[in-house]
């Protein structure tokens, strides 16, 4: 099939993106537009009341978020609004942070509309879709994988496949299982999980805090959010087990699945607006742009480049307010762009979101799972994880394979929640560079898979390691340890000053992926100063980190080996 190319009808500039007219005749009225403000009041008139943020959110915000703009939480001005109503426009869909409103204008209305002198401008919204349509041809089929005869704790059945490929079973056994972290999903329906065994436990421990409906639309029957929330957070031992099985879960249905119905963006912008004020950490979204039906307006591949497409542009916000955003890459790949879509889809472009591609058990690359770059040249999908023959909750009450970068995607965002269990001051770039550096292809990253398929023990242990380093920096300690030179290229000293007794004490040191790489002490340190030597010259150059340990203290800091 071949990929909608349609431009844009109507000009509209946000920051540097422009948006052309199109040469093609304009659609049948009334068509859903975007109308976006220039500002949210100003002199007398009316300020929108800020919506509710649940403290959670605010606590997340100040914690990971950067400059937070003084109006965030105030929708559009309502003396537009009034303005726009006078016109005989009904607003349908306020978004506080485009600064625009979505409602149905007739040729007549938008002239009117754009001479408004507070419009910034008007293009048509866009739609997006569920990323889990099936390959046109069979894929390679794995196996079901039995478990491992006494090998691991938990019985995982056959999702143990899927979460060795990315090495998460160790971080399960851990008892790291995303605790304490909320993720949200933006997706199709779930229906009533009362049913499934997958969510027994996420619902008995209230876990399940809310469920909302953006889309005014009566119950389509799907249930590919049931199937994504499955993989990331399901727990039925023996069956199905997700790595953060132990999280709190938000959901948003933003999907209407009919094919002759556009899956429209403001549901999306407005589900991920509520979940961000609802405290979430970290979101999935399963859900991109790619082909659509015959008449209908899209964006072009050409305007992938994170800036254009209203999702991207609102992933982008929510990350700013410290939300660790998740992404399928899209189901578009295929063996030339001539051929099909090819590229990633719309929100993936965006800069700050963890782009997630798919592979097989094998750790080869689906073939569909879509291909950088981004319009810009910037490098996705970020990550991958296996896409092909994953297993999930396909109905009411049973499980079953199936492929997509849909169950790739919150296979990572669970990865994330474990992640931000143990270190939760880490920003949204943070964890995304963090899963970079520790998977496959960290060293030669490319347009097919990014970085590589995670590796979740080596992100989680490094994550600890970085929080074990705030930790000692923050707080006062009877140990103090400095390091000289640094970087080295070969001997170093290490200046421990200990309190006015022997202590026994540890300094390791540590790669990237979280393994202790050598030991230069271990033993009592007198009362005062000690100098430690060791010698780096042994070690590959790049970035390690040291920690010194006493019991439960720790003092920790960084090595630069170079050459």
């Amino acid at each position: 099939m071949s990929p909608a190319r349609f431009l844009l009808l109507l000009p509209l500039v946000l920051g540097s993106v422009v948006f052309s007219p199109a040469r093609a005749q304009s659609p049948p009225d009334p068509v859903k537009y975007w109308i976006f403000f220039t500002d949210k009041g100003t002199g007398a008139g009316k300020k929108a009341d800020a919506v509710p943020v649940r403290p959670e959110a605010l606590a997340r915000r100040a914690r990971r978020g950067g400059a937070i703009p003084s109006e965030i939480d105030r929708g559009p001005s309502p003396d537009y609004l009034d303005a726009l109503r006078t016109l005989g426009v009904t607003p349908l869909v306020e978004s506080r942070w485009l600064n625009a409103v979505s409602a149905r204008l007739s040729s007549g209305t938008l002239a009117a509309v754009r001479a408004l002198p507070f419009v910034r401008g008007v293009r048509p919204v866009g739609g997006v879709k569920p990323l889990d349509t099936e390959p046109p041809r069979p894929l390679v089929e794995a196996s079901p994988v039995a478990p491992a005869s006494g090998a691991f704790r938990l019985e995982y059945g056959n999702s143990e496949g899927q979460l060795a490929l990315v090495n998460d079973i160790s971080v399960l056994e851990r008892g790291i299982d995303g605790a304490g972290v909320r993720l949200g999903l933006l997706d199709t329906g779930i229906g009533d999980l009362t049913k499934h065994p997958a969510f027994a436990r996420m619902l008995d421990e209230g876990r399940l805090i809310e469920s909302r409906d953006f889309t005014n639309q009566p119950d389509d029957g799907s249930r590919h959010g049931r199937s994504v929330l499955s993989v990331a957070a399901g727990f039925d031992e023996g069956n199905l087990i997700g790595p953060a099985n132990g999280a709190e879960i938000l959901h948003a249905r933003t999907e209407y699945t009919p094919t002759e119905t556009n899956q429209e963006e403001d549901n999306f912008v407005a589900g991920l607006e509520w979940l961000e004020s609802m405290g979430v950490d970290v979101v999935n979204v399963s859900l991109g742009y790619s082909k659509f039906d015959a008449g209908e307006r899209s964006y072009t591949v050409e305007d992938m480049n994170g800036d254009t497409a209203v999702t991207s542009i609102a992933a982008d916000r929510a990350a700013a307010l410290g939300v660790t955003m998740v992404s399928s890459a899209g189901n578009e790949g295929c063996s030339s762009p001539d051929l099909c879509w090819y590229f990633i889809t719309s929100p993936a472009d965006a800069d700050s979101v963890i782009t997630v591609g798919a592979v097989s058990i094998s750790g080869a690359r689906a073939s569909f799972s879509s291909f950088g770059p981004t319009a810009d040249g910037r490098i996705k999908p970020d990550v991958a994880a296996m896409g092909v023959s994953v297993w999930l909750a396909s109905s009411d009450t049973g499980y079953g394979f199936s492929n997509g970068t849909s169950f790739s995607s919150p296979m990572v965002a669970g990865v994330v929640a474990q992640i931000l269990q143990v270190n939760p001051d880490l920003g949204p770039i943070e964890v995304r560079d963090l899963l970079r550096a520790t998977a496959s292809r960290a060293e030669n990253p490319d347009n097919a898979l990014g970085w590589g398929i995670i590796d979740a023990d080596a992100a989680v242990t490094l994550a600890e390691a970085m929080a074990t380093a705030t930790e000692a920096a923050d707080a006062p300690a009877p140990l103090s340890v400095t390091l000289f030179p640094n970087p080295v290229a070969g001997a170093a000293t290490f200046e421990v000053r200990a309190p006015l007794r022997p202590v026994p004490v540890r300094l390791s040191i540590f790669d990237v992926l979280g393994r202790r790489v050598a030991v230069p002490f271990e033993g009592l340190l007198a009362p005062g100063l000690n100098r430690l030597h060791f010698d780096a010259a042994p070690l590959p150059p790049g970035i390690y980190f040291y920690t010194l340990e006493n019991g439960r203290v720790r003092q920790s800091g960084n090595l630069v080996v170079m050459r």
